[in-house]
């Protein structure tokens, strides 16, 4: 079961660049919103704070889902022909997202409950 689950991961990680990227990209949405929420309204950023910690919870999960296999999860933003690696952890990633996401989803919520 465990070279299953190492498999499983191994063929998921092309999947996760570009999950990171829609992540970071609603995640700045989300940051992005809630300062034009005067013009915009507070749900949107709220939706897409949601979302942002949606994929920031999914990355803290797949990093302790690693660890418990034994692998150290992490993305290469490094140009791996020229042999750079830039090895980022999916636990940073998953912070990344879910603390930025969850003070807009805060603040935004607060603001829609007081009007």
């Amino acid at each position: 079961m465990k070279q299953f689950m190492l498999d499983m991961m191994t063929a998921m990680m092309p999947a996760m660049v570009p999950m990171v990227w829609i992540g970071g990209i609603f995640t700045v949405l989300a940051v992005v919103l809630y300062v034009l929420s005067g013009k915009t309204g507070y749900k949107p950023p709220l939706w897409s704070a949601r979302i942002a910690m949606a994929f920031g919870i999914f990355f803290l999960a797949c990093q302790l889902a690693g660890s418990m296999l034994g692998a150290g999860p992490s993305i290469n933003f490094g140009d791996p022909r020229e042999f750079e690696f830039i090895l980022v952890g999916f636990w940073i990633i998953g912070l990344c997202m879910l603390i930025p996401g969850w003070i807009v989803w805060s603040f935004s919520s607060n603001k829609l409950a007081n009007n």
